[in-house]
């Protein structure tokens, strides 16, 4: 029977090339704007490589650093004796890993040749936040990180543009400001759509000149700035309690200062959301509702466009149905019929929709990203790669899909079901 169906759908497709190709092209572009919303919010929520535990891991950049007689404020990172006193002793988080500044490019010379690269001056912790892919090589160890040793990990792409090769770079030296550093692992390179886990250049904060740093002579005020990995949201909320109980103990211990955090971070989709000063409620659930109301609205139109023309073609289509019922069919075998017709044509539409959505994110990567990830999803000379392993997401493609199907029958199942409704004679007697 579906063979038949089938072999009707085909056949009516081609009487009716203008109906079939308006119905594919509209399924498709609803399809395609559909799909390109839930992979853009995908991008900025999935664990993506190499921040493959994304919903785990947390943020703090900075704290209101404030004086007792209100005379002066600081909005700063923490200093070193803060990273070390503070933080890496915590006890409710599975990893602590500070950075030296956040999201800075490094001039790196080789050959005469000056290069600007996005750098990380980090811990051996970066690693256990991170699950990056090492082609070649490994990450700078804990004896390498307490004694100064000038290591650096680079990415594949670095590897090729300094020495034209990736597996023989672990060993070469490197000049990063003016000093020698050896390499010691080659990654693959993240895209930049990672957000924070991007990084071209990884280097031991150890090695930085400024990494004791204490701004303005305050003992707990610096550049660092902290990434936390917990196990749930249990742990992530007695990290947070645990963090007030640091900043109050210090507060009431010091007569001059008082300090409060500003953000700890969720992920990239909750960064300008989530605060830990009050812990403001974030639901998990938002990027999901910001999905399907763009899938409704941009799904809802072109449906009851569709609607309309189905409607017509039903019109068009009373004498062919009468005399089909005036020979034996029932109304429910010709409603499984037009159901099926226009079940095919949206499969066909959605089919297209998907590689029309491939052909417009690779080819509109760089306006789309900034559009809806924001400046986090652009680095000055720095290319938006968009790999096979972040595009291929099924479940997005079979979301939007199945939505578009089930509004697409639901456009078709109304008219069709009103048409074939009416009686044999009236539909016989149609002098169209």
């Amino acid at each position: 029977m579906l063979k038949l169906y089938f072999k009707q759908a085909i056949e009516l497709m081609r009487q009716n090339k203008l109906f079939t190709g308006i119905y594919i092209f509209g399924t498709a572009l609803a399809i395609a704007s559909t799909t390109i919303l839930a992979v853009v919010i995908y991008f900025d929520m999935a664990p993506i490589y190499p921040d493959t535990n994304r919903a785990n891991v947390y943020y703090m950049n900075n704290s209101a650093f404030k004086e007792k007689n209100e005379k002066s404020q600081y909005i700063s990172g923490y200093s070193y004796k803060a990273v070390n006193e503070w933080f890496y002793t915590l006890k409710n988080a599975k990893v602590v890993s500070a950075e030296l500044g956040s999201g800075r490019n490094v001039s790196v010379k080789h050959n005469y040749k000056n290069y600007e690269f996005r750098g990380v001056f980090t811990d051996v912790n970066f690693f256990d936040v991170y699950n990056y892919r090492f082609i070649t090589g490994a990450p700078f160890t804990k004896a390498d990180f307490d004694g100064e040793i000038k290591k650096v990990v680079i990415s594949d792409n670095v590897a090729r543009e300094l020495y034209g090769t990736v597996s023989n770079s672990v060993g070469k030296t490197v000049k990063i400001g003016y000093e020698d550093y050896t390499v010691c692992g080659v990654i693959e390179k993240p895209s930049v759509i990672a957000g924070e886990s991007f990084a071209e250049v990884i280097a031991p904060y150890t090695t930085h000149e400024s990494y004791r740093f204490e701004l303005n002579g305050l003992a707990y005020v610096g550049s660092y700035y902290l990434r936390f990995v917990v196990e749930d949201d249990n742990q992530a909320e007695a990290l947070r309690a645990e963090i007030v109980d640091i900043f109050h103990r210090f507060s009431n211990s010091n007569p001059d200062w008082n300090v409060n955090f500003q953000y700890l971070h969720l992920n990239s989709a909750t960064r300008n959301s989530r605060k830990l000063d009050g812990w403001d409620e974030f639901h998990k659930s938002a990027g999901g509702m910001l999905l399907l109301i763009g899938v409704f609205i941009l799904l809802l139109i072109p449906a009851l466009n569709l609607s309309g023309m189905i409607s017509s073609r039903m019109e068009m289509r009373k004498l062919e149905m009468g005399v089909r019922k005036s020979f034996g069919a029932t109304r429910g075998s010709l409603l499984k019929q037009v159901m099926w017709e226009n079940l095919i044509l949206t499969i066909i539409g959605g089919l297209v929709g998907v590689i029309l959505c491939w052909v417009i994110i690779y080819g509109c990567k760089d306006y789309l990203m900034i559009a809806f990830i924001g400046e986090n999803a652009s680095v000055a000379g720095v290319d938006i790669d968009i790999t096979a392993e972040m595009i291929f997401a099924p479940a997005v493609y079979i979301f939007s899909l199945g939505a578009c199907v089930v509004l697409n029958v639901m456009s078709a199942y109304i008219p069709a079901k009103r048409a074939l409704s009416r009686p044999v004679v009236e539909m016989l007697n149609d002098k169209k």
